[in-house]
């Protein structure tokens, strides 16, 4: 029954306890209805700024090895999600690119490479993950290299231990997957020609290693030819 409060002016209807509780109850049951998708809305959201501004630096990196007639390099950087946490899980959790240039340092001597970085490191954002399983990410299963910076530790990634897999395109269109460093100094560069092991993909961090058994219905994957270097996408939505 609906409950009447004096005032100045006369007579002013307010509600009863029970209806404020029932109006309460029914605010509770909608937010718990439409929560769980607005989660999963902003997730999906996140996840695709995150695929798209990967897949803009795939063609940066390809156009400016063009441009320039110089390799350019993109490392995948993977290190600890809490560095405070020694024995805690590694994913690939940032990226950069560097140009390669490689020159002798004096007349008759051996070559030697040298990374000059192009912008700046790029993070992904938190909870999104670039998959280090060997059937979702096959690019990112070459040789590991210590992450360095002029020889000394943390390199570019900023953190202490990061370790990082690359690919490096070249000025005619087409890309290697960086593998081991010889003697001398230089990248093996072993040219990738089957296709179907040439994508990566990025998911939503579940908590525990992303494989192909448990790998979330959302999520983004980015194939790259490796005659053209040209990207593709994948994207089966959630």
């Amino acid at each position: 029954m609906r409950n009447y409060l004096p005032n100045r002016l006369g007579w002013k209807a307010a509600f009863s306890l029970i209806e404020m509780l029932v109006v309460v109850a029914i605010i509770v049951m909608i937010m718990a209805v439409a929560t769980p998708a607005l989660m999963r809305t902003l997730q999906s959201s996140k996840l695709s700024g995150a695929g798209d501004a990967l897949l803009g630096a795939i063609s940066q990196a390809q156009q400016f090895a063009f441009t320039q007639n110089s390799p350019v390099e993109i490392r995948f950087f993977k290190f600890n999600t809490d560095i405070d946490l020694p024995g805690a899980r590694q994913d690939f959790r940032a990226y950069q690119m560097f140009k390669v240039t490689t020159a002798a340092l004096t007349s008759g001597s051996t070559l030697t490479e040298t990374f000059i970085p192009m912008g700046t490191l790029s993070r992904l954002p938190d909870s999104i993950t670039l998959v280090a399983d060997s059937d979702l990410s096959p690019l990112l299963n070459g040789n590991s290299q210590q992450d360095t910076k002029n020889g000394s530790t943390p390199g570019y990634s900023g953190v202490s231990g990061a370790t990082y897999n690359a690919i490096r395109f070249m000025p005619d269109g087409s890309y290697r997957v960086a593998g081991t460093i010889s003697s001398s100094g230089l990248t093996t560069i072993p040219f990738a020609q089957d296709i179907t092991l040439c994508h990566v993909t990025l998911a939503s961090d579940a908590g525990s290693a992303i494989t192909a058994k448990n790998l979330p219905p959302n999520f983004y994957t980015i194939q790259i030819d490796p005659f053209t270097g040209k990207a593709r996408t994948y994207r089966p939505g959630f």
